[in-house]
C-alpha cells in the first residue's frame, strides 16, 4: 500500500478478499433463485420477488457494504497516520483505468486486487489531509524517473517484469522492489523540495488563496515518505 521512509512497508489489507467466498456464495443463491422465478412466472423480466430472494439481495449489499466501510476506515486511518507523522510525501502517479485495462481472463485477479487497494482514493485523502495539515503532497512524474525500473543507489534503469519483486543492481543495491521504488520517490521529492517553506506548500494546494500566516499551520520537521 505504502513504503514508509524507504523501510516500512504497509501492506495491503485486501479486504475483498476476506469476503469474497461470501459474495460469491450469495451470488450463486440470488443466480439459481431468479432462475426458478422465471421458470415458475414464464418471464425473463419482471418475475415476483420472493422474501428469500428479497434477503438474498439484502446479504449481498450487505457485504458489499462491510467492505466499503473496512476499506473506507482503513484508508482514513492510514493517511491521517502519514500525515502525522511525515510532512511531506512522494506519491508514484497511478492511472487505474490502463493497470486494469485487457488482460483477460488470466488478469481478473490482478485487476480485482489493485481496484481493491483504492490507489485513487488513498491518493486523494492523502492530498486533502496535507492541505488541511499544510504539509506537501506531491505526485512524481512517474513516466520520466520510472521509480521500479530505477536503481536508488546508481541512477541505472533496467525494466523488470511485474513478477520480480526483488531490486539488485550490479552496483551492489539489493533490496524488495517497493523499498526501490519509495528511496527513488524519496530521492525525486528531495530534489523537488529543497529550501522550499510551509508557505510556498500553501499555494501550492491552494492557487489564488490569500495567505494568511496566522491562519498557516506550522510545519513539522519530519522526513519525507516515498
Amino acid at each position: 500500500m505504502a513504503t514508509a521512509q524507504g523501510a516500512e512497508t504497509i501492506d495491503n489489507p485486501r479486504h475483498l478478499a476476506g469476503t469474497l467466498d461470501a459474495i460469491r456464495g450469495v451470488q450463486r443463491e440470488i443466480s439459481r433463485k431468479e432462475e426458478a422465478a422465471k421458470k415458475a412466472s414464464g418471464r425473463s423480466r419482471g418475475f415476483p420477488i420472493s422474501n428469500r430472494l428479497r434477503k438474498a439481495y439484502d446479504e449481498l449489499r450487505r457485504l458489499h457494504r462491510k467492505v466499503a466501510n473496512q476499506r473506507h476506515d482503513f484508508l482514513h486511518q492510514v493517511s491521517a497516520r502519514l500525515i502525522n507523522e511525515f510532512s511531506a510525501l512522494g506519491l508514484e502517479a497511478l492511472s487505474i483505468r490502463n493497470m486494469t485495462a485487457n488482460g483477460g481472463q488470466y488478469k481478473r485477479g490482478l485487476n480485482r486486487s489493485i481496484l481493491d487497494a483504492a490507489g485513487g482514493a488513498f491518493h486523494q485523502l492523502l492530498k486533502l489531509k496535507a492541505e488541511e495539515a499544510g504539509a506537501w503532497a506531491v505526485e512524481a512524474p512517474t513516466r520520466q524517473i520510472k521509480p521500479s525500473q530505477t536503481c536508488h543507489a546508481c541512477g541505472q534503469q533496467e525494466k523488470k517484469p511485474l513478477g520480480q519483486r526483488w531490486h539488485s543492481c550490479p552496483c551492489g543495491a539489493s533490496c524488495s522492489r517497493d523499498e526501490n521504488a519509495a528511496r527513488v520517490l524519496l530521492a525525486w521529492l528531495e530534489r523537488s523540495l529543497s529550501g522550499r517553506e510551509p508557505a510556498d506548500a500553501w499555494r501550492e494546494v491552494r492557487p489564488g488563496h490569500p495567505l494568511d500566516e496566522s491562519a498557516l499551520p506550522s510545519k513539522r520537521e519530519t522526513h519525507a515518505i516515498a
